[in-house]
Parts: structure tokens; sequence; C-alpha cells
């Protein structure tokens, strides 16, 4: 008898054991899921610290991305220049401009167009009004252009060609009445623009949102901040990650590590503060380092006439320029340059009927 019980409690032992263990891991799941709170705010501590976030976001974000996306539009500029072409023995310089007779002395005149693409976010919309936040470079080209012979000197630099502006038009993708937009004001030097128009009939089709996240605060970015770039590069709608590299000074502009195309310039630099969904506005694209290089190209682009490789091209030869982008080095306009622009100009968008004030008071 004795036997038989030992061996009938061998058998038994296994079982019990095995329901102890279930027992310990059901009991701890519970108490994991009752600190599950305070796991996440261990796991993740920098999330609470009130600071931009130095790393990738934790969470899905791309429906909010998505919204935002809907307020970045692309910008066209095209504008029409008249040049007057002056010969190698006119002697023209920058003096004789004032004389009327300038024009009488070119050799030549020719019409010239510019086309200018990037990016733009409407700030402020309603079935009335629209504005929007893009760079000066884009829509504010220059009045007057001029290229100077290589046969002057340091005393007489004499002019080769000069451009006059004739015609200008702006257009925004996707905005009712797209084509009707002027320039409210803007700052060549800080290169900040803000442009806007009055829809003469309240509009058809539905009015773009504006970018419904507060503007932060550029001079709180720190080494290694976390950023989305999102804008029109090439023209087609793009978002891209970079990180932050810290301005030497608080009146620069700052630096990211993200790609750069043309047509990005304008587009938006999202930060991250204590974890998605906490977006906020810290700047907008500027430009990239580059340098120019110099071709020769023919009378017509590649686009306009199917050229033969094999037949030597004998007609006439125009100086064209390239710019050589240096990947990585993109320079953003901080939005507290852009918070202090809309400040300085929002009496002068008041007078021509645009009140600025309500997209400062929610920010």
């Amino acid at each position: 008898m004795i036997c038989l019980r030992q061996k009938k409690m061998k058998l038994v032992r296994p079982i019990t054991h095995i329901y102890r263990l279930l027992l310990q891991a059901f009991i701890f799941v519970i108490i994991l899921a009752g600190c599950s709170k305070h796991t996440y705010k261990t796991v993740y501590p920098a999330l609470h610290d009130n600071r931009y976030d130095a790393e990738f976001p934790y969470a899905n974000c791309s429906q909010q991305l998505e919204t935002i996306l809907k307020s970045v539009k692309k910008v066209t500029c095209y504008t029409n220049y008249r040049t007057y072409v002056f010969g190698t023995n006119s002697n023209i310089t920058l003096n004789d401009l004032n004389i009327g007779q300038v024009k009488d002395k070119a050799e030549a005149s020719i019409y010239t167009n510019e086309a200018t693409s990037g990016t733009a976010v409407i700030i402020q919309s309603t079935d009335k009004q629209m504005l929007l936040l893009t760079c000066a470079h884009i829509v504010d080209l220059p009045d007057t252009l001029i290229s100077y012979s290589e046969y002057g000197d340091l005393q007489n630099q004499f002019i080769h060609s000069i451009s006059l502006k004739v015609k200008q038009q702006i257009v925004i993708k996707d905005v009712p009445e797209n084509n009707r937009f002027s320039i409210l004001c803007s700052d060549r030097k800080k290169d900040i623009a803000i442009l806007g128009r009055t829809f003469s009939v309240p509009a058809a089709t539905p009015i773009p949102p504006p970018f419904d996240y507060p503007f932060g605060d550029s001079d709180h970015l720190e080494w290694g901040s976390f950023v989305y770039l999102a804008g029109y590069p090439v023209g087609q709608l793009m978002i891209t990650k970079g990180i932050v590299s810290k301005a030497p000074d608080k009146t620069s502009n700052f630096l990211t590590d993200a790609s750069f195309n043309e047509g990005l310039s304008g587009g938006i630099v999202l930060a991250i503060k204590d974890g998605v969904p906490n977006f906020e506005l810290v700047g907008i694209s500027r430009s990239v380092s580059a340098r120019n290089e110099y071709f020769l190209k023919p009378e017509k682009d590649i686009h306009e006439f199917n050229y033969n490789p094999s037949i030597p091209y004998s007609g006439p030869l125009y100086v064209n320029q390239k710019k050589d982008i240096n990947y990585g080095v993109s320079f953003v306009i901080p939005i507290n340059h852009i918070k202090q622009f809309i400040l300085d100009n929002h009496k002068d968008l008041a007078s021509k009927g645009f009140d600025i004030i309500p997209v400062i008071n929610n920010n």
C-alpha cells in the first residue's frame, strides 16, 4: 500500500505545479495592467518633459499628418520680363540707366519668362478670404535684373543686358480662383511673404482648411530635435524627416539634415512636444547649400524640340545655370522670425482688408 501511494503522488505533483505556474502568470498580468501607465512613463520619460522630442515618434501619426498636409499647397509664380541687350561697344553703365534713351541704344529686345515654384501653407481661410505663408524668393522676384559685360573693369562696369518686369501671376494649386493671389507683404532679406486674396463670391468648391496646430518656439529647439518637413519638391507632395542643428545665435536660420530638392522652399517644418500628436510649427524650409554651375544650351529646351545628337547643332547658344546641391544641409526660417514678421505687418494687412490677429492670438 505504501508503494502504491508513493507512485500516485508522483503522478499528481506535476499537474499541481502547472496550475501554480498558470496562477502566478495570471497574477503578474493583472499587476502589469494595473501599473501600465507608470511603466509607460518609465520607458518614455522624455515624453513628459515639455521639450521638443529628439526621438522618432513612438506611435503612428499618419492620420494627423494627412490632415496637416491638406493645408500645404504648391505655389507657382510666372514672371514675364522684357530684356534689352547692348553691344560690346555700347559702354552703358549703371549711371546711364537714368537716361531715357537707354532703350534706344539696345541692339535687341526680347521677352523672357521665369517660372519659380515652391510651397505655401494656409494660415487662415474662410469662404471669403485666404492667407498663405511662403518664402519671398518664390513669389517676390526683382523688378529689374542686370547682367554686366566681361569687358568692364573695376571703375567702369558696362551693362550687357537689363530685364524689366512686365507681368507676374501667382497660382496656388487646388484652391478656388487659384490664379488671382497677390503678395500682401514681403521681406526679401528675411525671405518671408504672405499671399492672399478675397474671393469675388463665396467659393462653390470646398475651401482647404488652414494649418490647425500651434506655432511653436524655435528658440527651444535643441541639438538633435526631431522634425518633419513637408512640401512639393519637384512638384510632388512629399514628407520627409530630419534632425536639427542649432544656429549660432537666435537671429539665424537653423539647419536640418533632411533631403531638400527644388520646390520644398516654403514647406512646413514640424516638431513634436511630449509625443504625437502634439505637433508644432517651428519654421518653414528656405534653401539648401549648393553651388552654381554654368553650361551652354540650345535655343529651345529638350521638351520643346527633339534634337538629333548625331547632327552638329548650329543654332544660337545660351548660357544656362544649374545648381549642384549639397544634400543634407538644409536651411530653415525659424517660426519666431515669422511671428515677428506677422506682428510687424498686421496693421498693413488690416488696411488691405485682412485680419491676421486671430492667427496670432490662436498661437
